[in-house]
């Protein structure tokens, strides 16, 4: 698989990068609106994906902010039901990319294993 540089997807990660700027300028935490509460800080987290481009360290980041903010026996819908929803999601999308990144490396290591063997099975043939 080849390694992503620096210098790829460059106007996404500017992009990312003046769009989380504008954000946290324009967040506001005092602020009781749905917009201040929820709707920037998922705004920030899609900006950090841009600039980041890494989708399980995004998810791990919001969904331990989630977690720690949420509080589940809350009236506050936002605090009682939004957080936590958004935790679990994070924590769904962690599972997955992790459970996929596994699954290439067992499925690598299996094809390499299968190569060597055919190797070293040549050479036994040559002898």
């Amino acid at each position: 698989m080849k390694q992503p540089t620096i210098l790829e997807n460059l106007p996404w990660r500017i992009a990312g990068l003046v769009l989380l700027g504008v954000l946290v300028v324009a967040y506001q935490p005092d602020l009781h609106q749905p917009t201040h509460r929820l709707l920037i800080p998922i705004a920030m987290a899609v900006a950090t994906w841009m600039l980041v481009q890494n989708a399980a360290a995004v998810a791990l980041g919001a969904g331990l902010l989630a977690g720690i903010h949420g509080n589940p026996g809350s009236a506050d819908w936002i605090v009682g039901v939004a957080y936590p929803a958004l935790a679990a999601l994070c924590a769904a999308i962690v599972a997955v990319v992790f459970w996929r990144r596994f699954r290439r490396r067992i499925v690598a290591t299996h094809q390499a294993r299968w190569h060597n063997r055919r190797h070293d099975q040549q050479r036994d043939d040559e002898r």
